[in-house]
């Protein structure tokens, strides 16, 4: 049995229909949808220049600020490596290195905990 999205169903359950269908009747059911083209279409436009516009701005943001980035992290390095000795640059290395790893872990066992709990 094949399913038209534009075609309603009937109220009920859904996990039988395919997402597009699922989708469409969310939308259909939640969503004040407009009845003309012209307003679809003028919808979608503001959207894409709002996308546009977004993308932009944080493109412009990134070219500024990342060379202030790059600048303000050299002078950090080099600030290190002027006032430690080379074993407490180890040290603070292979401290910050644990932490990371076992932040990382830790994440990695809160996703997998969650997918488990998903497919179980």
């Amino acid at each position: 049995m094949s399913y038209s999205p534009f075609q309603s169903t009937e109220t009920g359950n859904w996990t039988d229909l395919p997402l597009h269908c699922v989708l469409y009747e969310w939308l259909t059911k939640n969503m004040n949808l407009p009845n003309d083209y012209g307003t679809i279409i003028a919808y979608i436009g503001l959207f894409l220049i709002t996308w546009y516009t977004i993308i932009w701005a944080v493109r412009l943001v990134m070219a500024v600020i990342w060379p202030l980035f790059i600048i303000a992290s050299a002078i950090v390095v080099f600030r290190i490596l002027q006032f430690y000795d080379p074993e407490e640059i180890t040290t603070i290395m292979m401290k910050s290195f644990s932490i990371i790893a076992d932040t990382l872990v830790m994440v990695l066992a809160k996703l997998l905990e969650f997918a488990f709990d998903i497919f179980d």
